[in-house]
């Protein structure tokens, strides 16, 4: 038997680990605003936009 008391994650895993929950954060933030974007548009909130502009 393994004794749990010696697991412990190395410099690679950490590294894996850490940019995963970077990069879950970072797709969050974006879809947040993505969806905060179209909520805002069909409830009329704020100026419109200029769709037809590619600007």
């Amino acid at each position: 038997m393994t004794d749990p008391n010696l697991s412990y994650i190395d410099a690679g895993s950490g590294s894996l680990l850490l940019q995963a929950i970077v990069g879950g954060v970072a797709a969050a933030g974006v879809m947040a605003k993505v969806y905060w974007r179209r909520l805002r548009r069909f409830l009329h909130i704020g100026k419109p936009e200029d769709e037809g502009s590619t600007g």
